[in-house]
Formats: C-alpha cells, sequence, structure tokens
C-alpha cells in the first residue's frame, strides 16, 4: 500500500514538472521570439530608412548631372544657328561653367559626331574615342539622358559609371554627345558616411543588377564584384515582387556575411541602392539576452525538479518529515528569495510581503515596504492608475495579468519592469518584477539612432519629415500659421575635405551643427540630411521676415572661423533656400521642393545668401 501511495506521488510529482518546465520553456521563448521580432522590425525599419534616405540624395546628384547636361546641350542647339565655331565656343563656356555645378563628377567632355573626344581635359594626353561604347550610340538615339552600365574608363583606368546626352544643331543633325563621369569611389565615399556598421554594406546597381559601387565597413577600399551581376536569389524575387523598394533576409554572395537588406529605385534613373545591416552583429545583444533567459529558465526547472524531489522523499520517509520540511522550506526560500526575480503579496493595492530581490529592485528595506501602499514604487501617479484600472479588471476577469512599467526606486530612480500578476483569492494578489531597464533603454538607444544622425546627434531625413507633417497639422489651427523651411548646403566645405582630410571634414560639420542648434529657437528642428547638406524647420512664425532674421542669425554663426583641432583655422559659408507654407493647402512636399529649388537657386546667384521661394512658379531672392 506505502509503495503504491509512493508511486502514486511519485507520478503526479513528475508530470507536474513537465508541465512546469514545459509552461516555463513556452514563456521563455515566447517571449525571446518577440523581443527577436521587435528588434528585426527595428533594424527593418533602420534599413528602409538607410536605403530611402541614400535614394533621394544619389537622386539629387544625378539629377544635377541631368540639369548640367541638358544646359549644355541647350546652348549648343541655340548657338548653333550662328555656325559651328559659334556653337563650339558657346559648348566650352557651357563646360566650364557647370563642370563647377557639379564637383563630385570626375570627368565632363564632349564629342563630335564619329565619337571622337573633342574637349579633352589637360590631364589627358592622348586622344581617344567613345564610338565603340554601347551609351554613345544609345545616346545618338535619343533625346533623354542615357546611364551607362559600370565600365572601366578609358581616361583614368577607373570603375565608373557615364551620364551621356546628344549634341544636335538647330536644324536636329546630330553633332555628338556630351557626356559626365561619376567614379565608382565617389559612391563609395558617400556610402562611407552612413555605414550602419561593422557588417554593413551599401551598393549601388543598374537594372540589370550589374554593380556600380559597393561599400563594405569590413573592406572599406574593395573592388570586388565590380561590373558583376552577382546576386542572391531573394534580390530577385524581391524586385519581381517590388522593384521600386523592399527588403529581404540572406547571406550576401560576395562575402557570405548575412544581412538585413533594403532597396530602393532611384527616381526616373535605371538604377537601384540597397543597404545592408549585418545580423550577426545587430542580434549579438539579443542573443545575449537569450542565453541569459534560458539559463534562468533552466535554474527555475532545476530548483522545482530539487523541491519535488524533496518532497517524494518526504512522502516516502516519514520518520524523516521533519527533517525533510525544513530542507524543502529552505529551498523554497532560496528560490524565493533569489537575486534576479522580485516578488510581492498584496492586499487591497499595500504590501503584504516582499522577497529580498524585490527589496533590491526599488532600494527599499522590508520595514519599508510592509504595510505601505503600492503606490511608492511606481514611476508616477499615471502609471499607478493606469495598473489599478487594467490590472485588477484582468484579476478578476482571467486571474492574471501582464505588462512592462517603469518603477521608482527609493533615491528618485526610475527603472523598467517587467512585470506579472496572479490573483490569490478576492483581496489578495501574488506579483513578479523583472529588470528589463537594460533592454528597454538598448530598445531606445535603438529607436534614436534611427531618426537621428549618428555625426551630429541632429534629427536625420526621417524625423524631419514626421516633424514637418506636425508642424503643418499644428499650423492650421493656430495664428501664427506660418511654417518655414531651409534648406542649406554648406559653401567651401569640399575644399576643407581636400586641404585638411574627412576627419577634418566631419569636425566641421560638428560645429556647423552646434552653430545651427545655438542660433535656432528651442521649438525650431535642425537636421541634417548627409553629406554637407543641412536643414532648419521654423514653427509657429509671425511673419516672413521673422525666418528670414533667423536664418539670417544661421548664416552669419556658420560663416565665423572655425579652429580645427589640429590648429589650422578654415571657413565656410552656406547658400540657403527658405520655403514658408503661405497658402492653407501647402503639403510638406511642396515646402521640400520649394526650399531645395530655393537653396540651388541661392548657389547659382553666388552662395552665401538666402534665397526665400515666393511659391511654386517664382523664386525672389533675399540676400543675407
Amino acid at each position: 500500500m506505502s509503495l503504491r501511495i509512493s508511486k502514486t506521488v511519485l507520478r503526479r510529482i513528475v508530470l507536474g514538472n513537465l508541465l512546469v518546465a514545459c509552461l516555463l520553456c513556452l514563456a521563455t521563448g515566447l517571449n525571446l521570439h518577440a523581443n527577436y521580432q521587435a528588434d528585426m522590425d527595428l533594424g527593418v525599419a533602420v534599413t528602409r530608412n538607410q536605403a530611402r534616405s541614400l535614394g533621394l540624395e544619389l537622386t539629387a546628384e544625378l539629377r544635377l548631372v541631368d540639369n548640367a547636361l541638358s544646359s549644355i546641350t541647350n546652348r549648343f542647339r541655340m548657338r548653333s544657328i550662328d555656325g559651328l565655331p559659334a556653337a563650339q565656343s558657346a559648348l566650352e563656356e557651357a563646360l566650364q561653367e557647370q563642370r563647377a555645378l557639379i564637383p563630385f563628377v570626375t570627368a565632363l567632355r564632349t564629342t563630335g559626331p564619329d565619337g571622337q573626344v573633342l574637349l579633352v581635359p589637360s590631364e589627358v594626353t592622348v586622344p581617344f574615342s567613345i564610338e565603340s561604347r554601347p551609351y554613345f550610340e544609345q545616346a545618338r538615339d535619343t533625346d533623354q539622358m542615357v546611364v551607362s552600365s559600370p565600365l572601366v574608363s578609358l581616361s583614368f583606368d577607373k570603375w565608373a559609371i557615364v551620364l551621356a546626352r546628344r549634341l544636335q544643331d538647330a536644324d536636329g543633325g546630330f553633332q555628338g554627345v556630351v557626356y559626365a563621369v561619376v567614379a565608382a569611389e565617389h559612391f563609395q565615399r558617400l556610402f562611407s558616411q552612413q555605414s550602419l556598421g561593422p557588417d554593413s554594406a551599401m551598393a549601388l546597381r543598374t537594372d540589370d543588377a550589374r554593380l556600380v559601387a559597393r561599400f563594405n565597413a569590413n573592406q572599406p577600399d574593395s573592388e570586388q564584384g565590380l561590373g558583376d551581376d552577382l546576386v542572391s536569389a531573394q534580390y530577385h524575387a524581391a524586385l519581381r515582387s517590388n522593384p521600386e523598394h523592399g527588403w529581404y533576409i540572406t547571406p550576401t554572395l560576395l562575402d557570405g556575411v548575412e544581412r538585413i537588406t533594403a532597396y530602393q529605385r532611384l527616381t526616373n534613373y535605371p538604377l537601384t541602392v540597397a543597404a545592408g545591416l549585418g545580423t550577426e552583429t545587430y542580434l549579438a545583444m539579443w542573443r545575449a539576452s537569450a542565453w541569459r533567459a534560458w539559463g534562468l529558465t533552466g535554474l527555475c526547472i532545476l530548483l522545482i525538479a530539487l523541491g519535488s524531489v524533496s518532497l517524494y522523499r518526504l512522502q516516502a520517509r516519514e520518520r524523516l518529515a521533519k527533517i525533510r520540511m525544513t530542507e524543502l522550506l529552505k529551498e523554497q526560500e532560496l528560490f524565493i528569495d533569489n537575486d534576479l526575480i522580485g516578488m510581492a503579496r498584496l492586499r487591497d493595492r499595500k504590501v503584504l510581503w516582499t522577497n529580498q530581490a524585490m527589496q533590491r529592485l526599488v532600494k527599499r528595506s522590508a520595514g519599508d515596504l510592509q504595510g505601505a501602499p503600492i503606490r511608492i514604487i511606481y514611476a508616477d501617479e499615471a502609471i499607478y492608475q493606469q495598473v489599478g484600472e487594467q490590472a485588477y479588471a484582468a484579476l478578476r476577469a482571467a486571474g492574471k495579468f501582464h505588462t512592462q512599467i517603469q518603477l521608482l526606486s527609493s533615491d528618485g530612480q526610475t527603472l523598467w519592469a517587467d512585470v506579472s500578476g496572479a490573483r490569490l483569492n478576492d483581496v489578495e494578489s501574488l506579483w513578479i518584477f523583472v529588470d528589463i531597464d537594460g533592454l528597454k533603454r538598448d530598445e531606445q538607444t535603438a529607436r534614436h539612432l534611427a531618426t537621428h544622425d549618428a555625426l551630429t546627434g541632429l534629427a536625420n531625413r526621417r524625423a524631419l519629415e514626421q516633424t514637418l507633417e506636425q508642424a503643418l497639422s499644428a499650423a492650421t489651427h493656430s495664428a501664427q500659421a506660418l511654417v518655414a523651411l531651409c534648406f542649406m548646403d554648406l559653401d567651401g566645405f569640399k575644399l576643407v575635405n581636400d586641404t585638411h582630410g574627412h576627419d577634418a571634414g566631419d569636425e566641421v560639420l560638428q560645429v556647423v551643427a552646434a552653430r545651427l542648434k545655438a542660433q535656432a529657437r528651442a521649438s525650431d528642428c535642425v537636421a541634417r540630411l548627409g553629406g554637407d547638406e543641412f536643414v532648419v524647420l521654423l514653427a509657429g512664425l509671425g511673419s516672413t521676415q521673422e525666418a528670414v532674421e533667423i536664418m539670417e542669425r544661421c548664416l552669419a554663426a556658420i560663416s565665423q572661423p572655425i579652429r580645427l583641432q589640429h590648429g589650422a583655422v578654415v571657413h565656410v559659408g552656406a547658400s540657403m533656400g527658405l520655403a514658408l507654407n503661405l497658402a492653407a493647402d501647402d503639403s510638406s512636399a511642396q515646402l521640400l521642393q520649394l526650399a531645395d529649388e530655393a537653396m540651388y537657386a541661392a548657389k547659382r546667384a553666388g552662395k552665401g545668401r538666402i534665397v526665400v521661394a515666393r511659391s511654386p512658379q517664382a523664386l525672389a531672392e533675399n540676400p543675407a
């Protein structure tokens, strides 16, 4: 009889332990999966934002080249009425003028109808022809700008792409092409300024998947794969699903590194830019937390199993009941008073009992907590009221409740905790508190990086667009309904980079960012879009003059000398374009476009000034 009872107890204990172990493993697995999914969603958002930002920047550069080539061809056609010599003279003037507007272009040249290069820069000593190049034939047969496949330049023997337009006389006759060479090194430098981490990579490909340029943070100077179309099947599948933008996760064929890769096709141009975030580095913190969570789960299962074994032995050996019961109680006390999980028993929202882990969590003694209202451990009254409304309704309905809230320790510090409650009876409940403050702060840091520029700490394009939408919405309900958006591009920044190096350039960008923040109002949004482009968003303005005065202060501050860390003194200026919501239905896209156009108008007008965009059809200049 005794043996039969022992076996029954043992069977029940084993089944109970298995059930508890399964529940603990299930809870741990579900929690880790939720954290993993949240991290992956954030990683996808970061890479998609990066690809979109790069796409906008590259589209803007190609549009500058397109405009330059169009201006050259138009001037050639207009002057061809006066004869070929006059047209050639106009062509030379246009080349010199437009070359200054697109400094990132390696070469700007023209050819005759036979493809022979006519205007060769001084560094080219041997004449050559591009008649055999496919882009020459394409440009000859269309009036649109042609973008070549990646190729090795005939003149400087480096990988590049060529942007070309047809030259024609007043009668429409073909007179050659004008073309710009953009080196792959330019795109690599641009990508290097926006790296996402040690395993990240960024690439630019043509529509037929040929690699134009690639930046790998682990091999920043590598030219591996340039000109090839070696891409994964997931890349082609994603483009078939959505050729304009999307994302996928797969190992990169060029280096075998698994990445979250987002892509963005350049508007009106046959190129696609991709940004990749290495999963190995990005998920390292999640993997560490997973090991800790599984370790804690294993420890709990082990402790429960030990307690169960002790309970079985107590049942089997009645003569040692008192001794075994004492040992079991000690083991249970060790489990309850652990260093990781805080516990509290409440009656009518007052503390009856807490374990040592709970006391350490909120930095209060057992005496301070005993009989005290639970309000003293919540960060504020709103959290206390919210938990009270939601938790006790859930306890009455389902007997349990789970949430994540901020607690308040006795020294005034707040910390995040994962909180689970269970109903014991009509007036009492048991609560478990797990410290997740480090994980929450890591999530907040990741969100901050997704909306801020890593170099200057300013808002990035994503944060600017969100703030602009909010400002325009708020302006429709305010007496001071003017919102101003100022685009600016630094004048002389390239000279600083070329003379003192990119570290000095980064230092200049940080100084300019600090000066803009100092001159802007506390309610204004200062953002960096990439490179040397900055934006200031002014809301709650009473007049256009108020916006101009603020930006005049910013322009004056930027123009002050900058002393670099190594002692050199440099000077930069800025060309600014200012757009205001003069109509109630002005959209954020319209303001962005007007400010961009006004900034380029300031460049053309001589730089170092502010141009105010009055309407989509006309721009009025207001020099600073």
